[in-house]
């Protein structure tokens, strides 16, 4: 977590210096990476979703391959393996090691994933715990 913090503390200061050359515009140059052992998919998830990112976020586990789509900052698809959507999700919040990147570009896509990831975080860790919502 301490990580996490650090790295997005970094990037916010890098992209608050850049916002005046790119206001209206992506910036491209933007690197976003990580393993899962130390910075979790939802920590990741978040931090696309504060800085409003729009792209492709790569999962890796072994020779498995998924995405997340963002349109800014909110996901708009979702694939793993043979699922797509929330059972996607799903699936890659529950991976246990792996590699992350973030492709930054425009999407023009229909938004597959109507919910919001709050709403989808709290069914996946009800599915977790056996349907009881822990507090």
């Amino acid at each position: 977590s301490g990580i996490l913090t650090g790295t997005v503390v970094f990037f916010i200061l890098r992209f608050t210096r850049r916002k005046k050359e790119i206001v209206g515009q992506y910036n491209t140059s933007f690197v976003f990476s990580g393993n899962l052992k130390q910075t979790s998919l939802l920590d990741a998830i978040q931090f696309l979703e504060i800085g409003r990112r729009e792209g492709i976020l790569h999962i890796y586990c072994g020779r498995r391959k998924g995405y997340l789509t963002f349109q800014k900052g909110q996901i708009v698809d979702a694939f793993y393996r043979n699922e797509t959507g929330r059972e996607a999700i799903f699936r890659m919040l529950d991976l246990p090691e792996g590699d992350f990147y973030f492709e930054p570009k425009t999407i023009s896509q229909p938004r597959l994933i109507n919910e919001s990831m709050m709403d989808i975080t709290f069914e996946w860790d009800a599915q977790r715990n056996g349907g009881v919502i822990q507090e």
